[in-house]
Order: structure tokens, then sequence, then C-alpha cells
């Protein structure tokens, strides 16, 4: 299972940077051919907005927090016995999981109800809404698992292989003398 949900973090990763990439080509080309030749991507805008600026945000949130990448406040934690930051962590990555797991879960029913009720976005082109959810539900979802299965090899475990461990200051420093 394990391997199963760092093959998906890293489907979700590649899937992210190819969405950045695809901001960044769909971009410069249409820029250029809007002032260069005055033959503008219509649809750019809204292939941008509606899908890969979506996908760029929320497929690699998963791979993120296994590479220790998210934003992390450590005010207390640097003065917590190992055995507490342990326990604070298993807490707040179950508080997590169900977070993003009810994200996921709202995002799901709003996709499937604009797949229901084929919803079409406006614009240019007309987009189908249903597909704009999906990166929401997959890069939520995934995390949410990840964060669960996190939690409970910190109880089995006391740390999780997978993960990037966080570092604390004093340890940082002991790092580098």
């Amino acid at each position: 299972m394990r391997r199963t949900i760092t093959l998906l973090e890293d489907l979700g990763l590649w899937l992210a940077v190819i969405c950045v990439a695809l901001i960044m080509f769909i971009v410069s080309y249409d820029a250029v051919s809007r002032y260069a030749l005055h033959a503008p991507l219509p649809w750019a805008f809204e292939l941008i907005t509606y899908y890969l600026m979506i996908g760029a945000a929320y497929l690699g949130v998963s791979a993120t927090f296994r590479e220790g990448d998210h934003i992390a406040i450590d005010l207390f934690r640097n003065y917590m016995s190992p055995g507490i930051r342990a326990a604070s962590d298993v807490i707040w990555s179950l508080l997590a999981a169900v977070i993003f797991g009810v994200i996921a879960y709202g995002a799901w029913e709003e996709m499937a109800g604009a797949l229901e009720r084929n919803e079409f976005l406006p614009g240019y082109i007309t987009w189908p809404a249903w597909l704009s959810y999906l990166p929401i539900v997959a890069g939520f979802l995934l995390l949410a698992v990840r964060l669960v299965v996190f939690a409970v090899s910190m109880i089995l475990y006391g740390r999780d292989r997978d993960v990037a461990e966080h570092s604390t200051k004093s340890e940082l420093e002991e790092h580098h003398e």
C-alpha cells in the first residue's frame, strides 16, 4: 500500500509539473502571438484558469507533504520532548486527514453534481465543469490517505520512513556542527 501511495504521489507531482510547464508555454505563446501576430489564443485563459492552475495547485500536495516541503510552524515544536513531538504529529495529522477528507468529499459531491447536471464552464470553448474538480478530489484524497498512514506509522514505529522528518532548529544546528 505504501508503494502505491508513493507511486500515486509521484504521478500527481509529475502531472502538477506538466500543468505548470503547459501554463508557461501557453502564456508565452499567447503573448507572442497576441502582440507579434495579432492572433491571441482565445481559449488560453480559460484552459489555464479552469484546469491547469487547479492541477498545478492540488495534484502535488501529498508529495509535497511526503518530502517535508510544506510550511511548518514550529515555534513550540523546538521545545517539545521527542515523545510529545511524536504524539502531536499523530494528533495533527489525523485532524488534518479528517479536514482534507471532508474537502475531498465535498469536491467529489460538487464534481458528481456537475457531471450529473451536464454543466459546462462559459468561454470560447464549453469546458466540462466536473473536470475542474478532479484534481481537488484526487490531491486531497491522496493527502488524507498519506496523513492517516503517517499517523499509523508514527504510532507503530515512532516514525514514517516514507515521509521526510521535520527537523527542529536545534537538530539542524547539531547537524551543521
